[in-house]
C-alpha cells in the first residue's frame, strides 16, 4: 500500500523518508540493466551536447566543397562528411544539442499545462466534465497532425516545434494526473487537511502533487523519447529546423537524396535518432518499475 506524508511529521523525518525513498527507487533502477544502459546513453548524450564545441574541430554549417560526401573513417573526418562537405561528427553533436533542448522545453510545458489541468479535474467535480471534454477533442487528433495543424497556424521554427509537441502532451499528462488526484484526494489526511481550514490551492499543490509525482517522472521520461522523436519527424518534413541548421531529422531529409551514394548522411543521424530514443523508452519503463510499490512485494 502506498504511503502518504503526515502533515504532522517534522521537516526532518519528511527529508529522511524523502531520502530513504529516493535511495530506494535508485537501489531498484540500477538493478535493471536495460535501465542502467539507457542511462549511460543518456549521460553521453548530455556530455556530448554540452561539450560539442570542445569535442569537434569544425563548425557545423561550414561548407567545403573540395571534401564533399567523404566517407566514414576519413583523415579528419572520421563520421565523413555530407553533400556540402559538412562535417558530420560535428553536426551530430550540436544535433543532440538541439534535440534534447527542444525536447526538453515540450515536455516541460507540457506537464505545466498537463498537471494544472489534471490538478483541476481531478479535484473539483465542476470542472471535472468540462476539462475532460476538452482532453477528449485533442485526442480525436493524431498527434503529430495535431502538432502539424498547430505549425501551420505558428510557422515553421523550432520553437514553435516545442510549443506543437507540448500542446499535443498536455491532454495525456493531464489523464494520469487526474487520475492520480481522484486516488490521493480520498486519503484521510486530506479529509483532514479540509477540516482545518487549509486552503484548495496548498491541498493540491503542497499535499496532492508530492504523491502524485512518480507517474509524471515516468510520463516526463518516457515522454522526452517521444518528444524527440517527433522533433526529427517534423523536421524532415521541413516543419522544423531549416537548413543549415544541424538537426537530426533534417539531416536524414537531407541526405535521403544520397542514399546509395552516401549512405552515413542517412544512416548516422538515424542511429542517433534510435539510440535516444531507446535510452529513454528503456529508462522510463525501468522507473515505472522502481517506483511501482507492487514491486515491493515481489522483491
Amino acid at each position: 500500500m502506498e504511503t502518504v506524508p503526515n502533515p504532522q511529521l517534522s521537516p526532518t523525518v519528511k527529508k529522511v523518508k524523502k531520502d530513504s525513498f529516493l535511495l530506494d527507487t535508485w537501489k531498484k533502477l540500477i538493478k535493471n540493466r536495460l535501465a542502467v544502459v539507457g542511462l549511460i546513453i543518456i549521460i553521453l548524450q548530455i556530455v556530448i551536447a554540452i561539450a560539442a564545441p570542445l569535442i569537434t574541430s569544425y563548425d557545423p554549417a561550414r561548407q567545403n566543397l573540395e571534401g564533399t560526401e567523404l566517407p566514414m573513417f576519413t583523415e579528419g573526418h572520421w563520421l565523413g562528411t555530407d553533400n556540402y562537405g559538412r562535417d558530420m561528427w560535428s553536426r551530430i553533436a550540436y544535433g543532440a544539442r538541439i534535440s534534447l533542448v527542444v525536447g526538453s522545453i515540450a515536455v516541460v510545458l507540457g506537464l505545466v499545462g498537463g498537471i494544472t489541468l489534471g490538478l483541476l479535474a481531478g479535484y473539483y467535480r465542476k470542472l471535472d466534465g468540462i476539462i475532460m471534454r476538452i482532453v477528449d477533442l485533442l485526442f480525436s487528433f493524431p498527434g503529430i497532425l495535431l502538432a502539424m495543424l498547430i505549425i501551420a497556424v505558428l510557422g515553421t521554427s523550432l520553437v514553435n516545434v516545442a510549443i506543437a509537441i507540448s500542446i499535443w502532451s498536455i491532454p495525456s499528462c493531464a489523464r494520469i494526473v487526474r487520475g492520480s488526484v481522484l486516488s490521493v484526494k480520498k486519503q484521510e489526511y486530506v479529509m483532514a487537511l479540509k477540516s482545518l481550514g487549509a486552503s484548495d490551492l496548498r491541498i493540491m499543490f503542497k499535499h496532492i502533487l508530492p504523491n502524485c509525482t512518480a507517474p509524471i517522472i515516468v510520463f516526463a521520461t518516457m515522454r522526452m523519447a517521444t518528444a524527440i522523436l517527433s522533433t526529427a519527424s517534423l523536421s524532415y518534413l521541413g516543419l522544423g529546423a531549416q537548413p543549415p541548421t544541424p538537426e537530426w531529422g533534417a539531416m536524414i531529409s537531407q541526405g535521403q537524396a544520397y542514399m546509395w551514394t552516401s549512405p552515413h548522411m542517412t544512416i548516422i543521424p538515424g542511429i542517433a535518432i534510435m539510440l535516444t530514443v531507446f535510452a529513454f523508452n528503456v529508462v522510463g519503463d525501468g522507473l515505472r518499475d522502481a517506483l511501482d510499490p507492487n514491486m515491493k512485494v515481489n522483491q
